[in-house]
């Protein structure tokens, strides 16, 4: 059976030679030269001030939901149609994802039916860009101002991808990206 690769990697540079400086030099895994530099390149690229490289976008959303203080009895609006991850760190922080259906357009958060869904325990709202298109920022942006609510963005699937000429990424109070990697063709699913 043949499949379709979600991507093929282009390794065409320098990737053998950091590879192998990483081994050369013990930096292989969670620290190094190559992480700072990744996480300070990264954060100038999006327009943000920081960024910090964590092991996966569960990682990222996890540790976001916990710097805001988000916790048992908050509310945070998010998508009915997104990955688990955002749901589960919220839920594993003790407060209560409260879902807005998705626009049958974009498939991303239906902005129109937020502010129908807050109330005195919401807390933030959890943005998640679909398949490359962003989410209608602007009344999102409003409805955080007017109501004092945090804004997080995961934008794991916006590398690069621009909100009225402004980067996704680079809207909210903490935002997440996650890289994904395959192998080259049909070989790491047995095709």
């Amino acid at each position: 059976m043949n499949f379709i690769p979600v991507n093929t990697p282009l390794l065409d540079g320098n990737e053998e030679k950091y590879l192998l400086e990483c081994i050369r030099t013990g930096w292989i895994s969670s620290e190094g030269p190559f992480i700072k530099q990744f996480e300070e390149k990264f954060a100038s690229y999006i327009g943000r001030k920081e960024g910090i490289a964590v092991s996966n976008g569960s990682g990222a959303l996890d540790i976001a939901v916990q710097a805001l203080k988000i916790g048992p009895g908050d509310e945070v609006i998010m998508p009915t149609f997104t990955i688990i991850s955002p749901a589960q760190s919220v839920v594993r922080a003790g407060a209560n994802p409260v879902l807005v259906d998705s626009d049958p357009v974009t498939w991303n958060m239906d902005v129109t039916k937020i502010e129908s869904r807050i109330t005195p325990k919401t807390k933030a709202i959890l943005v998640v860009h679909i398949y490359g298109l962003p989410t209608d920022m602007d009344p999102v942006l409003e409805l955080c101002k007017k109501y004092k609510l945090f804004l997080i963005e995961d934008a794991a699937e916006m590398h690069g991808q621009t909100y009225r000429g402004k980067k996704c990424g680079s809207f909210g109070d903490i935002s997440t990206f996650k890289t994904y990697n395959n192998r080259r063709g049909g070989d790491d699913y047995g095709g």
